[in-house]
């Protein structure tokens, strides 16, 4: 076992906040950008590098099962669990598949493997992996932090504008990350990445664009870093329309878009072209939303106007990059990674079918794209549970933004992780063969949290009076440390 430089940093700050959710929740959200790096690298050649999220992620999950043996309840428990069910249904059927249909299959089938050879890359017959073990546990950690964390979250003293806050921060330090991993690939500024991307199980290559450096920042390739922007984007826009002032979000939203750009991430650039003009649509029904989305354009159009002229006219050979980026990513649909790409999607989607739409374990196979990936290890039964979630979820947020009051403490975080879950799955349906960031299931856990707390604080006093007298509305412990 071997401690890496990030580890030492964040294993003692783990463990100072150890009795604290909101603090480990606010670490993780933080630690979570590092996903290239490891805390910990376990075994041999190449071992196994724990996240950097999950030394406080496995904090906060040992800190609710305490809090649960020692009898504490939360006031919002049924409402996370009733919005919650479909979500834990799918975990526990995609972890019984994982254990059973490689072998009822094995050999009948194709699957695009987890590992492939990298000589060589191919599609092999159907068989029981590593990967439906591992893919099988960060499931089932994932789901567990959503959750367990939701329920801990409807209780009283939660500082939810300091959750916001840790979220947003996060972003300004991948931005800053990405600028100076920038500056390295242009200038030969050292950039420190035997620390930041020391997880032995990603094959991290520096990438570009002919004379145009692809920027990956504390992430494993461009297209992650364009799935955690996505979020970003989408959370800053949505706060800049609701009127949520917390750590200038006009701001954080044009270096956010400035990175997905030097990203080169065809991913981003559509979420750019696509994604973002859907959030302006979507409320344009909202007057006061019109008018703040309004001035946050008009302050973008100045401030990059004012940054962007003065440049190119200094640097006349940022036109000639940007038309080398925009060449590549018109013909990237012709390209031969593409054709690779679509292929493991075929593969996946024919797995679906040759096994009658039940899928051929969690695990089994991998795809380039969300929907054909989740078809292929989980089958139609799978992307149901997954679709209910998210009506369900959906139908909360609603509800829980029309009945509160509108200064609740929860709803600027209500407004933001909502977005940030739209903005990343925009992504993960473009480019992402799974979901498997433990930041994005805080997200949930945030919205489930949220959601159901400010229910709670709606319901009338009469229904309160009905909840269970133990424990009424447990508080956190140290939720205000």
């Amino acid at each position: 076992m071997q401690l890496t430089i990030l580890g030492a940093a964040l294993i003692p700050l783990a463990l100072w906040g150890a009795g604290n959710p909101g603090w480990l929740i606010r670490l993780a959200l933080v630690a979570g950008v590092f996903e290239a790096g490891a805390a910990l690298i376990i075994g041999g050649d190449p071992g196994f590098g724990l996240p950097t999220a999950m030394v406080p992620g496995l904090l906060l999950l040992a800190h609710i099962v305490l809090q649960y043996a020692l009898g504490m309840r939360y006031a919002g428990e049924g409402i996370v669990l009733r919005a919650a069910l479909p979500l834990i249904i799918f975990m526990i059927f995609a972890i019984v598949t994982a254990m059973l249909l490689p072998d009822i299959y094995s050999g009948q089938m194709l699957v695009w493997p987890n590992r492939p050879d990298l000589v060589f890359p191919t599609a092999v017959p159907l068989a029981f992996n590593s990967g439906n073990v591992t893919q099988s546990l960060y499931l089932a950690m994932n789901v567990a932090m959503a959750v367990g964390a939701g329920l801990i979250l409807t209780g009283r003293g939660v500082r939810w504008r300091a959750l916001l806050n840790a979220y947003l921060l996060s972003g300004y330090l991948v931005v800053g990350i990405c600028v100076w991993d920038f500056a390295s690939r242009i200038a030969g500024v050292w950039f420190p990445d035997e620390i930041l991307r020391t997880n032995p199980a990603w094959a991290i290559v520096t990438q570009s664009f002919g004379p145009v450096p692809r920027i990956q920042g504390p992430f494993t390739e461009p297209a992650a870093l364009a799935f955690f922007l996505s979020g970003l984007a989408f959370c800053c826009l949505s706060l800049c329309m609701r009127g949520h002032a917390t750590m200038r979000p006009q701001l954080l939203l044009m270096l956010t878009i400035m990175c997905m750009l030097l990203s080169t991430s065809t991913t981003g650039i559509a979420i750019l072209a696509f994604g973002l003009p859907l959030v302006l649509v979507a409320g344009a029904g909202d007057r006061l939303a019109r008018m703040r989305t309004q001035r946050t354009l008009v302050n973008m159009v100045l401030a990059g106007g004012i940054v962007l002229v003065p440049l190119l006219l200094a640097v006349p050979s940022l036109i000639d990059a940007a038309a080398v980026v925009l060449e590549s990513t018109l013909e990237k649909g012709d390209s031969s990674s593409y054709e690779d790409r679509m292929e493991m999607d075929r593969i996946a989607v024919d797995a679906m079918v040759q096994s009658w739409g039940i899928g051929v374990g969690w695990g089994s196979t991998r795809s380039s794209s969300l929907i054909p990936g989740i078809l292929g290890n989980s089958g139609l039964i799978g992307l149901g549970l997954l679709v209910w979630f998210g009506v369900g979820l959906t139908l909360l947020i609603r509800r829980a933004g029309r009945l509160a009051p509108a200064q609740h403490p929860a709803r600027p975080a209500l407004d933001g992780f909502s977005a940030a879950i739209c903005g990343q799955l925009c992504a993960a349906l473009l480019s992402a063969p799974t979901i498997s960031s433990l930041s994005f299931f805080l997200h949930v856990a945030l919205v489930l949290g949220a959601a159901g707390r400010m229910m709670v604080d709606a319901a009338p006093q009469r229904v309160r009076a009905t909840m269970r007298p133990s424990h009424p509305d447990a508080s956190i412990s140290g939720m205000g440390r």
